[in-house]
């Protein structure tokens, strides 16, 4: 049987403009389609294409939006999310199909978050072509591994931290990077790269930079940065300072914008 989820409930560009114009000018169906088709004949750009080779630009319900409201109604965001990235073959060669589709799930379910937005269990579906019992099944996988997923469906929830904080506060905790590769199904050369973003939240913030200059300068998200600086203040005073004190020093931050304070 054919799963709906792949082909219903999916919105774009062109459908939150044609429901403005029906909506928004009272204007009827046919008349709405012909300025959208005329819209793109015009306003279409050749090079409107994601940044980075394995990113796609996706349209996502906004995080401010509650439950309840229709997906029609609902303001969206229009964000780039990383379906394909080089460290993926290694998930793929170590944990098979389905620990690279979790792994995927992780990064773009956070990458969104991180851009105001919330994936839905159909945003999942469409993007990962894959049953929605599948999706189902592999979120249930990586909740039972202490993992949280923020898609739209735990809105409520929304508070606990996200796979990079978790991942960095097991390291901080004294698991290795092979036992956190085993936990989240990330590659080590992902998790190293997050240990090292962390390191420079880290230092920048005893030097005494702000967070929106820890966030320029790491070159992570404010969100992120926040999650960074609240495990920072977390160990700071606690049994794992000395560890902070080592990834400290682990990391050298070069070429400092002028808000660096000196001798901080």
């Amino acid at each position: 049987m054919q799963d709906i989820y792949v082909t219903e409930g999916s919105i774009g560009r062109e459908d939150i403009f044609y429901y403005r114009l029906l909506e928004g000018f009272n204007l009827p169906p046919i008349a709405a389609r012909a300025i959208v088709e005329m819209g793109k004949e015009f306003f279409l750009k050749d090079n409107d294409t994601p940044g980075k080779i394995g990113q796609c630009k996706f349209i996502a319900i906004a995080d401010t939006e509650g439950p309840g409201k229709q997906k029609k109604d609902a303001e969206h965001k229009e964000i780039s999310i990383s379906i394909d990235i080089p460290e993926d073959l290694a998930v793929y060669q170590k944990y098979g199909i389905d620990g690279y589709r979790q792994s995927v799930i992780l990064r773009i379910t956070n990458e969104a978050r991180e851009q105001g937005a919330l994936l839905t269990i159909r945003d999942l579906v469409r993007l990962l072509k894959s049953s929605y019992s599948t999706i189902k099944r592999d979120l249930k996988e990586i909740r039972s591994r202490g993992l949280f997923i923020p898609i739209r469906g735990t809105i409520k929830d929304i508070g606990p931290i996200s796979h990079k904080v978790k991942i960095v506060d097991l390291y901080i905790r004294g698991y290795t990077p092979t036992e956190i590769e085993k936990n989240a199904r990330h590659s080590i050369k992902s998790i190293e790269r997050y240990i090292n973003d962390f390191c420079k939240v880290l230092i920048l913030k005893r030097k005494g930079e702000s967070i929106d200059g820890i966030r320029q300068i790491v070159g992570i998200s404010e969100r992120l940065t926040k999650e960074y600086l609240e495990i920072c203040d977390k160990y700071e005073n606690s049994e794992f300072k000395s560890k902070l004190d080592e990834l400290a020093e682990t990391v050298k931050i070069y070429k400092p914008p002028a808000t660096y304070k000196k001798g901080g």
